[in-house]
């Protein structure tokens, strides 16, 4: 049976000597049988009675014992004759069961412990398997179908009972009882259940359940609701499929150690981004550690569920590595949420265009630090393939509510893909964070970026429909029950640490605490250039190239300046830039097709010509008459809204230019 590790509670009997260890495996193995007590019948009497012709066979067998073998098998063998005779199949099983029996025993005292013997019994014990399997089946069907009819009728009487050695539906506690019942008014009888593991916060124990669709586990899951209902039991009650597809787990919470206004912030933990960062407990007192170089983080919950309590605790660790820098993304205006992290980031964005700034500048990071990892070798001359302290610091993006980032500036979801996807062997990692968990909120159909997320924290969510997006088709049925989080700051976390869905709670980090945090651990202006190669410097060739321009982590925080977008906020391809700066530097004159080719904007004025009708159709130029028998185009927009990109600044500078 699969036991919870957090749940796990030691004995003191599980403390004991060697003969305490013998006991407890005894009483196991009684458990056992006793709950196989109907099962193993037919496999116990045949090995019963061949132990019986053994021991005869050691006493001795004289010729009374042959007779009375004799007679024995002749009488049964006449029961069966009658059974077929008469058509009686009670008659005609016990009949062919007796002769079998009698014939095992009547072997085993003539041979005693021998081959012929063993052969025998194990004939008989399969005979009696075929004709009882079935018997068995069928008794417990009608037993079932008989409850489920009485439950929806009446209360259950006592001589009812699945167990036909315990009256009415009932278990070895109380509990268990309760859970039978339970089931048989929902529909879905138990076939078996465990025995109940008490544990410091509730118990707990393993259903199978019926085979067939609408007794799975999954079916039972559903109706939650309605078995706690059934249950009438004190505790939050917890349902998770089990091994089998007929196993379902159930857990019953009395008590809840995590319960309070808050879990309190330690404080700073982690001096190195290559260490786990501990976020919270567990209700064992086992922290909760993330590992950042891992993947990138995805933080998902309700509205006050604690978002911004697990991003705040994530940054104050972060901002105390020294081999780390931040940048962040908060569409919040003003960056509520982030602007207290702004001393410690190297840039921070609060707004869609600063946020597509911020991107683009990543972007290129990320293709500076793959060119200067091309030019690394191994001990073994091999290509060095992945980012590391050695190289520089990490870079750590995070972004305060990545749906509304991805509604006010969709034009992005394509350099944030390419981002999740290549840049961590550049050593830059993403944390975001959303309210709104969305096929929208994670780029679309086209750009999904769910499975680009390594290390997924779930937070409470007001309904089931989310799960499955934060935490990954099936998880609802596996048990990542986001929707039973009853307080802000609960939360279940999926990485390659955490495969099971757990329980936990995120600390809480005062206002005081950020303040405190970010003054002590605030950068230096002159502090802000750093190189990212290693120290001693490699000797490759050709030389590490730089930044394009310099900027940012190998070159200061980066300087930014425009990148022009069209009037809707979307980025202007840089293949359509020089005819639109083109046609902004005409004015009202205008520009015609064939002056465009003269000019070198294009080859020919074909390839320009769907450009300029979209252009006409948004209203953003206009047909203005005709030059040289050559329509005139004229930019009618005003002045359009720019994005920033990474500038070119001097590699010698150490100004710092804050978003």
């Amino acid at each position: 049976m699969f036991i919870p590790e957090s749940d796990h509670v030691t004995s003191p009997l599980e403390k004991t000597s060697g003969h305490g260890r013998t006991r407890r495996m005894a009483a196991a193995v009684c458990r056992f049988c006793g709950r196989l007590r109907y099962e193993l019948a037919p496999a116990a009497v045949s090995f019963g009675m061949t132990c019986m012709g053994w021991l005869h066979h050691a006493v001795g067998v004289d010729p009374a014992a042959y007779a009375g073998y004799g007679l024995g098998v002749a009488a049964t063998a006449g029961l069966t004759w009658g059974g077929l005779k008469f058509k009686s199949g009670i008659a005609t099983s016990l009949g062919i069961a007796s002769t079998a029996t009698l014939i095992n025993a009547g072997l085993g005292a003539v041979t005693g412990p021998s081959v012929p013997s063993l052969i025998t019994g194990g004939v008989v014990t399969i005979a009696s398997y075929a004709v009882y399997v079935p018997w068995l089946v069928k008794t417990r069907h009608d037993r079932f179908n008989l409850q489920i009819k009485a439950a929806k009728t009446a209360p259950l009487p006592d001589g009812m009972g699945v167990n036909v050695g315990v009256p009415g539906v009932t278990g070895d506690t109380e509990e268990e009882t309760a859970l039978r019942r339970a089931l048989v008014a929902l529909g879905v009888p138990a076939v078996d259940v465990s025995r109940i593991v008490f544990t410091d916060t509730g118990w707990y124990a393993l259903v199978t359940l019926p085979p067939g669709k609408n007794t799975s586990a999954q079916a039972v899951i559903a109706k939650r609701q309605q078995l706690q209902a059934n249950l009438d039991l004190p505790g939050r009650l917890r349902l998770t499929e089990g091994a089998q597809a007929n196993q379902l787990l159930v857990r019953m919470q009395t008590t809840d150690p995590l319960a309070g206004p808050g879990i309190p912030w330690p404080g700073v933990r982690i001096s190195s981004i290559e260490e786990p960062i501990p976020i919270g407990i567990y209700p064992d007192g086992i922290e909760i550690l993330i590992d950042i170089v891992d993947g990138h983080v995805l933080i998902a919950g309700g509205t006050n569920k604690g978002k911004s309590g697990a991003v705040n605790v994530l940054a104050a660790n972060l901002v105390a590595c020294g081999d780390v820098f931040l940048a962040g993304i908060d569409m919040k205006p003003g960056a509520l949420e982030l602007g207290p992290w702004e001393p410690n980031m190297v840039a921070l964005a609060d707004d869609a265009d600063t946020a597509r700034q911020l991107l683009v500048w990543l972007k290129s990071e990320m293709t500076r630090r793959g060119k200067y990892l091309a030019t690394l070798r191994g001990p073994n001359g091999e290509r060095v393939k992945k980012w590391t302290r050695e190289h520089g610091k990490y870079i750590v993006l995070i972004i305060d509510e990545l749906a509304e980032l991805l509604r006010q500036a969709p034009d992005v979801a394509s350099e944030l893909m390419t981002l999740m996807q290549v840049s961590r062997a550049m050593g830059i990692r993403i944390i975001a964070a959303t309210q709104s968990p969305s096929e929208q909120a994670f780029g679309g159909k086209g750009t999904d970026t769910r499975q680009q997320f390594g290390v997924r924290i779930g937070l409470p969510v007001n309904e089931p429909t989310p799960i499955n997006m934060i935490m990954g088709t099936g998880a609802y049925g596996q048990g990542w029950r986001l929707d039973e989080l009853d307080l802000p700051g609960k939360c279940m976390v999926s990485s390659e640490r955490y495969f099971e869905p757990n329980e936990g709670r995120c600390y809480w980090i005062t206002e005081h605490q950020i303040l405190e945090t970010s003054l002590e651990h605030a950068s230096p202006e002159d502090d802000a250039v750093e190189d990212v190669r290693p120290h001693p410097e490699p000797d490759p060739e050709p030389d590490p190239p730089t930044s394009p321009g310099g900027g940012g982590p190998g070159g200061g925080r980066p300087v930014l300046r425009a990148v022009p977008t069209f009037p809707d906020g979307s980025r202007i391809p840089e293949n359509r830039q020089p005819l639109w700066e083109a046609l902004e530097k005409a004015g009202p004159e205008g520009l015609t097709k064939p002056e465009a080719v003269s000019r070198g904007i294009c080859n020919h004025h074909t390839s320009i010509g769907p450009w300029l009708s979209q252009w006409v159709a948004a209203g953003w130029v206009k047909e203005d008459g005709k030059r040289n028998r050559a329509v005139v185009y004229v930019h009618t927009a005003s002045r359009h809204t720019t994005a920033p990109e990474a500038s070119v600044i001097d590699e010698e500078s150490t100004a710092c230019t804050s978003l």
